[in-house]
């Protein structure tokens, strides 16, 4: 975790370095209104989404203090950079605290990317439509999800899982028990109404996201439309989810942007200080973001705010 918080901080340092002027350009012509919209549209995604996680928490037997639930939530953002943002599951080991078990947070943690990735499949097709060879792509990628669902909305996938972690024995019998007890909850948040739900919100939380980088190519005077701004955006992140090892998707996300930028007739430079805005916005704000969560949940475990704990 180390290493790969330090070779995005690298990633992130020469990326700047190198575009530091154009960047600071971009800043000046977006103006303090302008970046602190997108930076409040960020904000948007993550409440809208940790609505969705309190949903699933609770719908799971379990409530917790709102604004300790929320910096828990926030917390799991520290870790974005891990590869797969698996280190996000951060979260479940404050959550234990608070009498949630491991198998319930991270069925929780799987339920909401399962969505997000149904959710930003169907908006980058917004960008998509003309181009049949990529539309062939994205609606394998939804057929695989829907597949997913199907499956794991059914007892017989936990319930056979536990079956033949009942006939193994030693380590082997405590995983495959363990991935049981995580699919038993997911189980419950993969019925019909917890999907629509979490879908409706995870489309709701990604457009605010992608309104965000529309803005900062209007700041740029980038010819865009919202929906092409948000399915350009969307189709990033799923090009990044793609590049698992890679932490938050660096390299994948960055190029697919880019592209499809210069595609559509933008200058490779703006199209890169666009890309480096946008991301500066949504990865590395949510990285703050969650660091300074994580410094609130560890200086006051029990989520007391300062007055009453003196």
């Amino acid at each position: 975790m180390l290493l790969t918080g330090l070779g995005a901080l690298l990633y992130l340092f020469v990326a700047i370095r190198v575009d530091a002027a154009r960047l600071q350009t971009a800043l000046t012509t977006m103006g303090l209104l302008g970046c602190s919209l997108v930076l409040l549209l960020s904000m948007v995604n993550y409440l809208i989404r940790f609505a969705r996680w309190q949903y699933y928490i609770v719908r799971l037997g379990h409530r917790l203090p709102f604004w300790r639930h929320l910096a828990v939530y926030l917390s799991g953002f520290a870790l974005t950079v891990s590869p797969g943002k698996g280190g996000e599951a951060l979260r479940s080991v404050y959550m234990r605290d608070h009498g949630v078990p491991y198998s319930e947070s991270l069925a929780a943690l799987f339920s909401e990317r399962l969505l997000d990735t149904l959710a930003t499949v169907l908006l980058a097709g917004l960008v998509l439509s003309g181009a049949w060879q990529h539309v062939q792509m994205l609606l394998a990628a939804l057929g695989a999800i829907l597949c997913v669902l199907t499956l794991l909305s059914r007892e017989f996938t936990y319930r056979c899982l536990a079956s033949i972690a009942g006939r193994q024995r030693g380590w082997v019998a405590k995983t495959l028990g363990g991935l049981a007890n995580v699919l038993r909850s997911s189980h419950r948040l993969l019925q019909a109404g917890p999907v629509v739900i979490g879908l409706a919100l995870a489309l709701l939380a990604w457009s605010a996201q992608g309104f965000g980088f529309y803005l900062i190519l209007q700041g740029l005077h980038v010819s865009s439309d919202p929906a092409t701004a948000i399915g350009i955006y969307t189709l990033g992140a799923l090009a990044g989810a793609a590049a698992f090892f890679m932490p938050g998707g660096i390299g994948g996300t960055e190029l697919v942007m880019t592209t499809m930028l210069v595609h559509r007739g933008a200058p490779l430079t703006v199209a890169v200080i666009a890309t480096l805005v946008c991301r500066l916005a949504t990865l590395w704000f949510a990285v703050l973001v969650g660091i300074i969560s994580t410094f609130i949940v560890e200086a006051w475990p029990e989520g007391a705010p300062p007055a009453e704990a003196a």
